[in-house]
C-alpha cells in the first residue's frame, strides 16, 4: 500500500467512525428520557435535531440524509410507546419524511450562508436556527393531517367538531382553518423558537469547534503524508 492509499483509507475510517458516533448519539437521545426530547404539556421540545445538524455540516449531504433518516426512525419507534401528541409520530409521513428532507437540505443551506457571510460560525448560527424553524414548519402540518387517522375520524374538521377530551380540547375553534393556524403558530412560537435558539447557540458552537479540530488533524496528516513521500524518495 502506498502513502496516498494509506492516508486515504485513514480518512475514510475517520469519516465512518464519525458517522457511527453521530448515529449512536441520535439513537441514545431518542430513547433515553429527557435527552432528545423534553416533554412539555403533552408534547416535546426536540433536542435530537442538534446532532443531525452538526453531523450534516461536517459530513455533507450523504451524511445528513443518513442522520435525518436515523432521527425519523427513532421518532417513529419512540411513538409506538408514547402517549399524547407524540403518538401522532406513529405515522411515517409525520416522523420520517420531514426528517429525511431536513437531513437532505442541511449541508446546502449551510453552504449558501457560508458563501453569503464568509464566516463559518455566523453561517452555522443562521443556518441552524433557520433549518430548525423549517423542520418545525414541515412537521406541524403533517402532525395535524394525521389527527383524523389517529382518532378514526374522516377529516381535520371532524377532529375540531368532535369536541375531543384531554389534550385535544385545545383544538376546538370556530373553524378548522383557524384552529390549525392557532396550533401551528402557538407551537412555532413556543417549542419552535426554543429549539431554534438552542440549535443556533449550542449546536453552532459545538459544530464550529469540531470542524476546527478536524481541520487541524487533516493539516497534520497532510504534513505527515509529505514527510512520508520525501522519505520514500530518499
Amino acid at each position: 500500500m502506498n502513502t496516498k492509499e494509506f492516508f486515504g483509507n485513514k480518512r475514510k475510517v475517520r469519516e465512518m467512525t464519525l458517522l457511527a458516533m453521530f448515529i449512536a448519539i441520535i439513537i441514545v437521545m431518542g430513547f433515553v428520557p429527557y435527552l432528545g426530547y423534553i416533554t412539555v404539556v403533552g408534547t416535546s421540545v426536540t433536542l435530537i435535531h442538534i446532532p443531525v445538524l452538526i453531523g450534516a455540516v461536517i459530513m455533507g449531504r450523504k451524511g445528513g440524509i443518513i442522520l435525518g433518516l436515523t432521527f425519523g426512525l427513532t421518532s417513529f419507534f419512540r411513538a409506538l410507546t408514547s402517549v399524547g401528541l407524540d403518538y401522532i409520530f406513529i405515522f411515517p409521513w409525520v416522523s420520517i419524511l420531514p426528517r429525511f428532507i431536513f437531513g437532505l437540505i442541511i449541508y446546502d443551506v449551510y453552504q449558501f450562508f457560508l458563501k453569503l457571510f464568509k464566516g463559518r460560525l455566523l453561517a452555522m448560527v443562521v443556518s441552524f436556527g433557520l433549518l430548525t424553524l423549517i423542520h418545525t414548519l414541515m412537521v406541524l402540518p403533517l402532525m395535524i393531517s394525521a389527527f383524523p387517522l389517529a382518532l378514526n375520524l374522516p377529516s381535520v374538521s371532524s377532529v375540531v367538531d368532535s369536541g375531543g377530551e384531554g389534550l385535544l380540547d385545545f383544538m376546538r375553534g370556530t373553524s378548522s382553518i383557524s384552529t390549525i393556524m392557532t396550533i401551528i403558530l402557538s407551537v412555532l412560537v413556543s417549542n419552535g423558537l426554543i429549539e431554534a435558539g438552542l440549535a443556533a447557540s449550542v449546536g453552532a458552537v459545538v459544530a464550529d469547534r469540531i470542524i476546527a479540530i478536524l481541520k487541524k488533524e487533516e493539516k497534520k496528516e497532510e504534513l505527515d503524508e509529505g514527510d512520508e513521500t520525501i522519505a520514500s524518495i530518499d
